[in-house]
């Protein structure tokens, strides 16, 4: 929760506090008054009067901040027969305002324009988005979905996990007790007690029991989530694993190789041309392209080759570009060219490519080409497409990959824009890196060695408290392409230590092993299956006619809603 939020929160509370208790006073001073004038019988009904107010009164207090009322007030019904309460689905509506709020902050750090993100500066229903099926609906509307189908999908999943037998561990538990602490703080910081605090962020009625209880329930929600996918996944057998791969093996192999395109214009209709006219101006402009593309295939004996008759191709069409420019000054540009080209690579390397890869970048022709189980490392094809040709190059076919471990020691550039980082920068840096992997080589030069160096040292934070390791990385994964190209180097050998440069800054890497028993096709297609399973399984859990189905109360979660909004809409004029 951000802090501004919280001190309105906490401004708004003390406020409404303050009025209750002067008016509490105010009417107890008039009782008092009345009493003093009165005779013995007269007292005794005051008296009674007094003390039925202050029961009246006291009761309402207890109402409102309890949610007595809302307790069982059923705000959404299951079609097992129980509900979730107005209070309960406070705490829901706020939870779906929460995340948008910090989803838009997240997403404002990178850029993102005020238009597509929740302005906090305005009440939810001051202010429009859109919905699943991309109608546009106000933000008030949109946190009461949001929260009706979380609230729906925790209990589904919570009946769920409770029918298996699946409890939290011991570790998800202490990160609960933890969330209640750092409220208890908060609300200390504030001058509250934990339940004050907790009504006056998620509203009446949610207390420290129960919301302990809704913490509880949506971390069982996520994690039975993930356990039960990955029990899909433990239940695949190894025969089935292997008959995927057997039917299948271009779709979960790798390849390396090379291509370039020669991208034809697509021609638009002249003043009363005919699309038959259209059709074969552009037919003969396709084919003047082919004839190009063919041409420099053929000159193309090796990589190196290809490279020339590229190189030579374009020079071709410079110059035809250039033809009407001054000759002089055409002279100066095609050595300047010539220098330029020298060494030049035309060709776009593609390394450890996927087949969905290829097929999309390229075309399925040319995908299945390079997957073929005939290729060999130097095969080269050409491709055409509708408007432009392809030729591709192997330079390793079709392979299986592995899982590697590895372990990094990061020096960062230290810098608040990493993509201007300064050379002073990148030269510090640099000769702390050096630093580093020299006192690894003047000791032991082991991988404990190396782990506790980099424990002491990195900058990677998460990897730090694992003296750097990364194990199980596969060739497929997100990392930054230096970092991948050096663990996957097919000369990379174990105990090998140097030092590579990323976007983050310089890495001292060390490799630790090569996985060759973990191929990537069985754990690629075991989470595509066992992803499949779950899906296949939630959809069932969801349905909206299963036995979870919910129904909310139109009254409730929109009252809740309202009130939300004018809470919302007060914040606002307090910070303004």
């Amino acid at each position: 929760m951000a802090k501004n939020e919280t001190k309105s929160k906490a401004e708004l509370y003390r406020e409404e506090r303050k009025e209750r208790i002067a008016k509490a006073n105010k009417k107890n001073a008039k009782s008092i008054e009345a009493g003093k004038t009165a005779g013995n019988i007269i007292k005794k009904a005051v008296a009674i009067v007094v003390v039925c107010a202050i029961v009246i009164g006291v009761g309402y207090v207890a109402v409102k901040n309890t949610g007595l009322v809302r307790r069982f007030a059923p705000a959404v019904k299951f079609a097992d027969g129980t509900s979730l309460s107005a209070n309960e689905f406070n705490y829901y509506y706020y939870n779906a305002y929460s995340y948008t709020v910090n989803l838009s902050q997240y997403m404002a750090q990178y850029g993102a324009a005020a238009g597509q993100i929740y302005d906090t500066t305005k009440a939810p229903d001051k202010q429009t988005t859109t919905d699943s099926d991309g109608k546009e609906i106000t933000y008030d509307e949109y946190f009461r979905k949001q929260a009706i189908e979380l609230a729906s999908a925790v209990k589904a999943f919570n009946e769920e996990a409770k029918a298996e037998g699946y409890k939290l561990d011991d570790d998800v538990k202490a990160e609960i007790d933890e969330t209640i602490e750092n409220y208890k703080s908060n609300a200390s910081e504030n001058g509250f007690s934990l339940n004050a605090y907790l009504r006056s962020s998620f509203g009446p009625g949610i207390n420290e029991k129960k919301f302990r209880q809704l913490v509880e329930e949506q971390e069982i929600y996520e994690h039975y989530r993930e356990y039960k996918e990955e029990k899909f996944g433990a239940d695949i057998s190894e025969d089935e694993l292997s008959k995927e791969y057997k039917d299948n093996q271009k779709l979960y192999d790798y390849t390396d190789l090379r291509y370039y395109k020669f991208s034809g214009e697509v021609l638009e209709a002249e003043d009363g041309e005919t699309d038959e006219a259209l059709k074969a101006r552009q037919d003969k402009a396709n084919k003047a392209l082919f004839a190009d593309a063919n041409a420099v295939f053929d000159k193309a004996a090796d990589l190196a080759s290809l490279e020339k008759a590229i190189g030579e191709y374009l020079d071709k069409k410079d110059a035809e570009n250039a033809k009407d420019a001054d000759k002089a000054d055409s002279a100066d540009k095609e050595e300047s060219k010539a220098e330029d080209k020298e060494d030049k690579e035309y060709t776009t390397e593609v390394t450890r490519a996927k087949y969905d890869s290829i097929n999309g970048t390229l075309n399925d022709t040319a995908a299945d080409w390079a997957f073929d189980s005939a290729r060999k490392a130097g095969d080269k094809n050409i491709f055409t497409d509708e408007n432009s040709a392809f030729i591709v190059y192997v330079e390793k076919p079709a392979y299986n990959g592995y899982s590697v471990d590895v372990r990094h020691l990061l020096v960062s550039f230290n810098a608040a824009d990493s993509e201007n980082v300064t050379d002073e920068e990148k030269a510090a840096a640099k000769e702390k890196a050096e630093g580093f992997l020299a006192e690894w080589k003047n000791g032991e030069k082991t991988e404990e060695s190396f782990a506790e160096l980099a424990k002491a040292n990195t900058e990677d934070t998460g990897s730090a408290e694992n003296g750097g390791l990364y194990a199980g990385i596969r060739a497929s994964d997100s990392y930054v392409e230096p970092f991948l190209d050096w663990s996957f180097d097919p000369d990379r050998k174990v105990g090998d230590c140097e030092i590579i440069e990323s976007t983050y800054g310089y890495h001292i890497m060390y490799f630790c092993k090569a996985n060759t028993d973990d191929p990537d096709w069985k754990d690629t297609i075991r989470t595509d299956k066992a992803k499949d399973l779950y899906d296949a399984y939630e959809e069932e859990v969801l349905a909206e006619d299963g036995k979870y189905a919910s129904t909310p109360s139109e009254f409730w979660t929109n009252r809740i809603k309202d009130e939300f909004c004018k809470k919302i809409s007060r914040n606002i004029a307090l910070q303004g």
